[in-house]
Order: structure tokens, then sequence, then C-alpha cells
């Protein structure tokens, strides 16, 4: 494999980093353990911060010990540092360990940024003993500023389903990046990996605890970090080169149709009936692969008769002689890369004679976004009685025609 031991990804305004630094800690600065709820008030933790050790700390990890209690919430975190976050070295960072409780409120965009800005690198979430699922409107926030996210359950979910909160774990690494899972929950593998697992393993399991996770959050960014992977010892970052291609069903490489059915299965989102079918006489299905792994997979294929005639009694729009755009599905390691936006571009732009449409759920925001990004726009919705739900019919905007566009949609 060619990216075996290089550095981060281009661009990255850091120093490399390499298999030694992550296991040995030849290059992390020391970080220190406190817990700032100690102190009978701000003024007492603020003097306690000049201690002579404290000297040439490359930063802070604050953990209430909590005695079996609730840990402190994120906002009551921030309160009790608030005078030291006004007067510390700006090049100190640290992380907090915080309660994560679905009825918390998300914190607001302007405080994030504030915090990030003054140096907080991770957020460290133990979960309430009886977490159904993840909050993400919690998390998600967080880690779009930037900030990474280390979550621990409880041992108590071993003693119910623990189903949907591990599997969103293992499904959103960009808003779960690390995590603790108890032995009695067990691990479950992400459903991308029955089409085939990624080598090695994420980077930030030799780290081992907070504090070194945080040392190392220091130096480089979350979405690089995020990205690095061990096999052997070999460190891999994911992104850097992966390959596109294009072709007709006859020409895949054997056993390539069964990866990209496997891969619109784990999306989860389609009804599976008729995708094999649909695959094996699509025009075009284009995928992308890096270290010999399928990463993203989408196709043209035409549509069913049933679909079209449908959607010519919901809109009134004939979709005869078109293809349809679908089946795509991006492993969650290798989403905010690109790898839709351009799959979605390249098999655009091999359309021949066909114009192409596309449905997407209301819902889907992230499909959305991306369909946005590559000048594609919605040109009506309907009421799906199959599906239950909303839906938008998309099309690349070169494509489409003035009798197309409804007065209501502002194109």
């Amino acid at each position: 494999m060619n990216n075996a031991h290089n550095p981060l990804t281009a661009g990255a305004e850091t120093s490399s980093i390499n298999y030694t630094d992550l296991v040995h800690d030849t290059t992390l600065g020391q970080i220190f353990t406190m817990d700032p709820f100690a102190f009978k008030d701000q003024d007492a933790l603020f003097r306690h911060f000049h201690h002579q050790k404290y000297r040439d700390a490359a930063g802070f990890f604050f953990q209430a010990a909590a005695s079996g209690q609730a840990a402190p919430d994120l906002f009551s975190c921030m309160t009790r540092l608030s005078r030291w976050l006004a007067e510390k070295p700006g090049s100190i960072v640290f992380g907090i360990t915080t309660g994560l409780d679905p009825t918390q409120k998300p914190v607001e965009k302007k405080q994030l940024a504030g915090w990030q800005e003054n140096g907080l690198k991770l957020v460290h979430w133990q979960c309430v003993p009886d977490l159904a699922k993840i909050p993400d409107q919690l998390l998600w926030p967080i880690s779009r500023q930037g900030i990474w996210n280390h979550v621990t359950l409880p041992a108590s979910l071993g003693k119910r389903p623990a189903g949907p909160v591990v599997k969103f774990i293992m499904d959103n690494p960009h808003i779960v990046h690390s995590y603790d899972i108890p032995e009695n929950v067990g691990l479950v593998a992400s459903a991308y990996d029955m089409a085939a697992p990624l080598p090695g393993r994420p980077a930030w399991e030799l780290l081992g605890t907070p504090e070194r996770l945080l040392a190392c959050l220091a130096r480089f960014p979350v979405d690089h970090l995020v990205r690095l992977r061990y096999h052997g010892t070999d460190l891999l970052t994911l992104g850097r080169d992966i390959a596109y291609h294009f072709t007709p069903p006859a020409d895949l490489p054997k056993g390539y149709l069964d990866m990209v059915c496997t891969m619109v299965a784990a999306g989860g989102s389609v009804d599976l009936a008729h995708v094999r079918s649909n695959l094996e006489k699509a025009y075009l299905i284009g995928y992308a692969v890096e270290n010999g792994v399928l990463v993203g997979n989408s196709c043209l294929k035409h549509p069913r008769k049933a679909l079209t005639a449908r959607l010519k009694t919901a809109t009134g729009l004939d979709f005869s002689g078109f293809v349809e755009r679908g089946y795509t599905s991006v492993r969650p390691e290798y989403r905010a890369l690109g790898v839709g936006r351009k799959l979605l571009e390249g098999l655009t732009s091999r359309a021949g004679k066909y114009r192409v449409f596309s449905i997407i759920d209301e819902d889907n925001l992230a499909t959305r976004k991306i369909a946005l990004r590559n000048n594609t726009k919605k040109i009506t919705t309907y009421y799906s009685e199959k599906a239950g739900k909303h839906m938008g019919i998309w099309m690349p905007a070169h494509m489409i025609l003035p009798l197309e566009i409804p007065k209501d949609t502002g194109l």
C-alpha cells in the first residue's frame, strides 16, 4: 500500500505523525488530569493552575470525581473554568468529562465556537444508565466545531438490548469519534463490513486513554486523526488514494455486484426487493475503491415502469426514457470526503443520451446537500404512499426543461 507511513493528509497545518509517536508517546506533550470541582471556588482553582508542576503543561483533562453520581453537565464544567479560560495561555488545550443525557439542550454554535477557539479539543461523554439512543443533537454540533467526541457507555447497558446505541456509534465515526463499550454489551460490527472490512483499526485505539488522545489532538485536527488507522506497524490515512470507476454492470470485476448490493443494503434506506435486478440492468454503475475495499457506490438505473407510472400520477411529469440515479451508499468512515459528490458528478457527465432524475427523501438532509453542491435542483415534491413520506424529485440543472419547473420551486 503506497500510503503506509505517510504523514497526515496534505495541506494539514501540522507536522507528520507516525506509529512510534502514537504507541510510545515520544513527541506528545504532557497532559494533567484535574477535578475542577475539588476546589471550593474558582479562585482556589485558578491559584492551583499556577503550581510549578504545570509550568510546561501541554493541556489539562478535567474529570470530576463523581463518586457514583452523574458527571456534571457541559455548562457547569465550562462555568467552573471561566476564570482560568479568561487568562490561560493560548497554546494550552483542554478536554472535559461531562454527562450525556438526552434531556440536555444543545449548546449554541456561538458558544461552541468560543470554547473551541479557547482550546477545547475533547469532550468525554459519560452516558446515563438508561440511555436508549445516542442524542446526536448534542454530539453533532460539537463535532462540527472540530471538537472530538469520546463516548463511554455504562455497564448497565448490557442488561438490555443495546443495538440502536452501538449501531449509531459504529455508523457515525464522524460524530462519535471514539468510544468505550463495556464487555458485557459487546461490539457490533458496522453493517458495511459485510461487503469488506477496512484494513486495520482506528488509530485512536492505540492511545489508550483520553489524556493521550487529548495530547494527540493538541497537534492534529479532528478530521485528520479520525481518518488515521493502524495496520500492523503501518499507519494509513483514509481518503488519500481513492480510485473512481464508472462501468456497465456486465463489466464489473468479479464479485463487485455482490459487494454493491451489500453496500446498498447496509445503507438501510431503500426497499431491497428489486435492488439486484435493477443493478444488473442498470445503465451505469459508479464505485469508489481504496486499499482494495469498496468505499462508495451509486448508479444510473432504468426506472421500472411501475415507478414512472406512479410518478406521472403523483406529479404529472413523465420520466419515461430517463435514467434514475440511486442506490448511493458511502461507508461511514468516508463521509464528508466528497465521495458521494464525485460519484454523482461522474455518473451525470457520462449519462450520454439520457436525462437524469433522482428521488430523495425530504428528511434526508445529507443527500440533499450533496445534490445541491453538484448543481442538482429539486423540481417537485410528492407524497409516496409506498414509503409513507414526502419525497423530492431532483435533476441536474442543465437537464431541466421549463415545463418541468413548477411555479413554487423558485428556479
